[in-house]
């Protein structure tokens, strides 16, 4: 009986929808950031920091336990541009003390690359969607925190169509 209800089972199966590989999201690093201090804005760029950088905070036992980034969601319209320059970037060490010029990397996920509009030079990571939706991009400290752990923050670019937000039949992005 039990091997009559296994072979009905296998058989009712779609061969095409058992040989689907899992949906994996991969995340690629697009460059990188410096945390804002009291006297300088935060930057960014395609590779601000060499080794010896990252060597020489880890000696001096510089750690990053929080990472912010304000606004959380950053609203656009379609094809005007946001500059990593424009947000808020703030690092925290123990005690909750700035960390000016914490080496944060920058992420976005794959799938979105080509609809982000990215354009990297030596001082700014901008993005100038060509579609509407919503795009998350990650800034993680490339110094870790006293338990080891990597911290960082998700902001959130929310692109509006504006011919589409006009419609009334048209769907709000959650």
């Amino acid at each position: 009986m039990t091997a009559i209800l296994a072979w009905t089972l296998a058989s009712t199966v779609d061969p095409a929808v058992a040989q689907e590989p899992p949906f994996q999201i991969v995340w690629v690093v697009i460059g990188e950031a410096a945390s804002a201090s009291d006297k300088s804005p935060a930057y960014a760029g395609r590779q601000l920091f060499v080794a010896s950088d990252l060597v020489s905070k880890s000696l001096a036992n510089v750690k990053v336990e929080q990472v912010e980034v304000e606004p959380a969601v950053q609203v656009l319209e379609l094809g005007k541009r946001l500059c990593v320059t424009q947000m808020s970037i703030r690092a925290a060490g123990p005690g909750n003390e700035p960390v000016a010029g914490a080496p944060l990397s920058i992420s976005i996920r794959q799938d979105h690359k080509q609809r982000l509009g990215l354009k990297r030079s030596r001082r700014n990571i901008c993005l100038q969607p060509t579609e509407a939706g919503e795009y998350p991009v990650r800034l993680t400290s490339m110094l870790p925190a006293r338990d080891g752990t990597m911290r960082g923050a998700q902001v959130y670019i929310r692109v509006n169509d504006r011919d589409k937000t006009n419609d009334a039949t048209a769907i709000d992005i959650p």
